[in-house]
């Protein structure tokens, strides 16, 4: 299974691995993989319950749009 988001499409990036010390910053390079902050949720799609991998901005997006279509009780 890929370490991809489902929504946005959000997967790994690649980058240096830079040691400390004196010279391994001019040669000492190693490509390494920064993996995207991906969460297992199970949402409610048409009346189904799925698992869906989801990155932690998504959720968060998710969440900010459940609350605004939540119904807020009205006090008279």
């Amino acid at each position: 299974m890929a370490r991809i988001c489902e929504i946005c499409g959000k997967g790994y990036i690649k980058g240096n691995h830079v040691p400390r010390g004196i010279g391994n910053r001019v040669n000492g390079r190693t490509i390494r993989r920064q993996h995207p902050n991906l969460r297992n949720k199970k949402l409610e799609i048409n009346g189904m319950r799925v698992r869906v991998k989801l990155c932690a901005s998504c959720l968060k997006r998710i969440k900010s749009v459940a609350k605004l279509e939540a119904p807020t009780s009205t006090q008279n």
